[in-house]
């Protein structure tokens, strides 16, 4: 069965309009670097927002051979994503795809103009959620602005931190219930404030720089 597939040249400005990234706006991954024999690798994909033949991904019956190849019917991702929004397509029909591709070139304009361009933080939220906990954490913060790591633990077990400094904090001082801080921390990170580096399996995390401006401003 005949396809609709890109031209290389249309791919290769589809791939450029978005800066060589995913066009998932939470992802942006790039997909392009060097090789090892001096040329360039390329991990990303020029997938169909209507598939470019029939049983595919959001097939569209009445668009015409040309314009299931042209570059508005194209979304350059990374392996990932071009995969997923094949598997489910229920969940990424073309009006969030078309939203994804006009998001990435609206961000790759800037990022070329030399603006960083990132999800606003849903910060005040989460101190709505843990008011307790980001309370101790900015005092933490005021107190030792350089420090960036921290654990998650129980009074009841002892351990050494290690020779980077940290801040503890204690499921008892939170919450009965020993699921809360767990719960709270896959909240932060999914809200961007944090990121885990768990080892040795105890929990601990690392403040992104973003949170702490949010918490005690530039300094």
């Amino acid at each position: 069965m005949a396809r609709d597939d890109f031209s290389s040249a249309v791919k290769d400005r589809m791939a450029k309009r978005v800066g060589m990234r995913c066009s998932n706006p939470d992802c942006r991954s790039p997909t392009s670097g060097p090789d090892a024999d001096l040329g360039v690798t390329n991990t990303g994909v020029a997938a169909h927002i209507s598939a470019a033949s029939p049983g595919g991904a959001r097939y569209d019956p009445s668009m015409t051979s040309e314009a299931r190849s042209d570059i508005t019917n194209g979304i350059w991702l990374c392996q990932v994503h071009a995969k997923l929004i094949d598997d489910d397509e229920l969940t990424y029909p073309p009006s969030v795809l078309l939203d994804w591709k006009d998001t990435a070139e609206r961000m790759a304009a800037l990022e070329a103009r030399g603006f960083t361009v990132r999800r606003a933080a849903p910060f005040p939220d989460l101190e709505r959620k843990a008011p307790k906990l980001i309370a101790e954490m900015r005092e933490d913060l005021r107190g030792q602005p350089l420090v960036r790591q921290f654990i998650t633990r129980s009074r009841k077990v002892a351990y050494n931190g290690g020779r980077v400094p940290s801040f503890h904090y204690f499921d008892e001082d939170h919450d009965e219930d020993h699921d809360y801080l767990p719960s709270i921390m896959t909240i932060m990170i999914h809200a961007g404030a944090i990121y885990d580096i768990t080892f040795n399996r105890v929990p601990r995390y690392n403040f992104r720089q973003e949170f702490v401006e949010y918490l005690i401003g530039n300094g």
